[in-house]
Formats: structure tokens, sequence, C-alpha cells
């Protein structure tokens, strides 16, 4: 997450400065820290036994905040570490990338209804802060990103692989 966004905007546009947006950073933590989070001390999890059940369960806010949370992070992440390296190596274009994130919206927009769902279903307070932190950063990288491929989209990709809208070479 912000590996490859924030690079390339701090290296590549005067959008905003470092300062700025790690202050927002830290804003959005302190905001975060300071909203009600009610945890069940006494939280058992049920382990579900099919896929189904486990989506329905995060879904619904009955499933462990860690269910809710880890399987996607750590999927979307790895999904945006390839097709960065995949940009970086000139084997992706432009409208390759945006159908990548197109197709993570949907799902985006379930995790974060689930982590929200879920947010009780922890033991301790710290966890439901660190994971809606970290799911809204998340959210403001995927902004970034779709800022990058509709703003800048010669920072990403080379002339050659944006020959299918011809304004942005230009």
């Amino acid at each position: 997450m912000f590996v490859f966004s924030l690079s390339s905007i701090f290296g590549f546009t005067q959008l905003f400065t470092p300062f700025h947006f790690f202050s927002a950073l830290l804003g959005i933590l302190v905001l975060i820290s300071f909203s009600p989070v009610k945890v069940n001390p006494h939280w058992k999890d049920k382990n579900e036994t099919n896929f189904y059940w486990k989506f329905k369960s995060c879904w619904l806010g009955t499933a462990s905040l860690w269910r809710a949370f880890w399987p996607f992070f750590i999927f979307v992440n790895l999904a945006f570490f390839y097709i960065d390296y995949r940009v970086t190596h000139n084997t992706y274009t432009i409208s390759s990338w945006r159908t990548v994130h197109v197709m993570l919206f949907f799902p985006t927009i379930w995790w974060l209804i689930s982590i929200w769902n879920c947010s009780n279903n922890t033991r301790s307070r710290i966890w439901p802060i660190c994971y809606k932190t970290l799911a809204i950063y998340y959210v403001i990288d995927y902004c970034l990103r779709l800022i990058m491929s509709y703003q800048y989209p010669h920072i990403l990709f080379d002339c050659r692989l944006l020959l299918m809208e011809l304004g942005e070479c230009f």
C-alpha cells in the first residue's frame, strides 16, 4: 500500500507535499482513535465451514474482526504489487491497469462494510482502530491510483502503451 503511488506522486507531480500528506494520514489516525469503539472482551470466534458462510458472516458482522480484515487486505496488496510490477516493466497497458482497479471496486465496498460491522468482535480496543485506519489508508491509495491513471498517465505508462487514448500522450 502506497509503495508505488506515493513515490510516483511525490517524484513526478506537485499534487501535494509529503508533509501535508503525512499530516493528513496522522489526522485520520487521530480521528479514528477518538471515535467510540465498543469491544466485546468475551468474544469467541466461530469457525465457519465453507466460504459462503465466512463471507456472509463478515458482511453481517458476526465474524471476528481479523477474519474480515486480513484475507482481502493481503489479496489486494498482492494484486496491486503485481500490476505495479507489470507496469514498471512495460507489459501492462493503462486500460488493463484500470480494469484491475474497477474489478476491485465492489470487493472493496464489501470489505469496508465488513470491517465496520465486525469492529465490535474483538477483545482489544486497539485492533478496530488499526484496521479501520488501514482500511481508510487503502481507500486513499485506491483514489490516488485513480487520480494517477486519469490525470498523470504519462508517469506510469510509456506513450506506446497509451495509444488507445491518443490525447494522453501529449
